[in-house]
């Protein structure tokens, strides 16, 4: 990707991100800039130079409440994506999604959903205190999360696994079960938090719920975007040695686009 369309993308996202501040401050909740958005405002003081997509986070009650006053005062131009308001749309993560733009990846090339430039929003859930059933929980995620876009790794035990797993957790009856009637009777901890979508079988992001606090407003290019209180400890559990920026040869975006516009939507019937 050359640095112009790279530029323009990341431009597109400071605008959603400016939308979502805007939302945000109306609902009344905090929502904090993370991932690679964090690490790109604390490191390079906006977007990693290589970075072409934004990420925020935010606690469940926040969500919710920042969700319920989306879709009750839409916002013209943009489009709040979950797979409740766009049923073609199946991955766990919600999008604020630009109108009349296309940043299509080929794994959903042919899925009839709004295809726009996006903003990624993560939800921290609560803790559960005992690490078998946080475990259970987690496991359920992943596999649910895998199911809906029927994943199946090429070579190792995955591609045996994941047939299986893939059908017992097709249309989410599991999931929607232990999130609604298992997950709030279990105790949690709540001195910590858990961005429980992003699980992996290598990687863990849970943190303290101290770490976060009010937002701190930081300069992200030309604008002021929050970040956790105590970003250092985030980015400290996401990267290891955050301040260190990749190797030359790993400095690139992990997309691989089927199509790209900023002028127009895309519809899978469209080359």
């Amino acid at each position: 990707m050359d640095k112009e369309t790279l530029l323009r993308i990341q431009q597109t996202a400071e605008e959603t991100l400016m939308v979502i501040d805007e939302m945000a401050k109306k609902a009344g909740v905090f929502y904090y800039l993370f991932y690679g958005s964090a690490l790109g405002a604390v490191r390079h003081q906006g977007f990693i130079p290589w970075d072409d997509d934004a990420d925020i986070i935010m606690f469940r009650a926040d969500y919710e409440k920042l969700r319920a006053y989306w879709l009750a005062n839409p916002v013209p131009g943009y489009f709040f994506q979950d797979t409740q308001t766009d049923p073609g749309y199946n991955i766990k993560i919600t999008k604020i999604r630009k109108d009349n733009t296309a940043f299509v990846e080929p794994y959903v090339k042919d899925r009839k959903m709004h295809h726009g430039l996006y903003v990624d929003i993560f939800v921290l859930d609560d803790y559960v205190k005992n690490k078998f059933l946080r475990r259970v929980g987690e496991y359920i995620t992943m596999f649910d999360y895998n199911a809906t876009r029927s994943y199946r790794p090429a070579s190792g035990s995955g591609r045996w696994i994941y047939p299986v797993t893939n059908l017992l957790f097709r249309g989410g009856g599991i999931y929607r079960f232990w999130y609604r009637h298992i997950f709030p009777k279990l105790k949690k901890d709540d001195t910590m938090c858990s961005d429980i979508a992003s699980f992996t079988n290598s990687h863990r992001y849970d943190f303290k719920r101290e770490w976060f606090g009010t937002p701190k407003y930081v300069p992200f290019d030309q604008y002021q975007l929050p970040i956790p209180q105590d970003a250092a400890a985030t980015l400290t559990v996401c990267y290891g040695d955050f301040m260190t920026p990749p190797p030359p040869d790993r400095r690139e975006s992990n997309h691989y686009l089927h199509k790209l516009s900023f002028t127009e939507g895309y519809q899978p019937d469209q080359p």
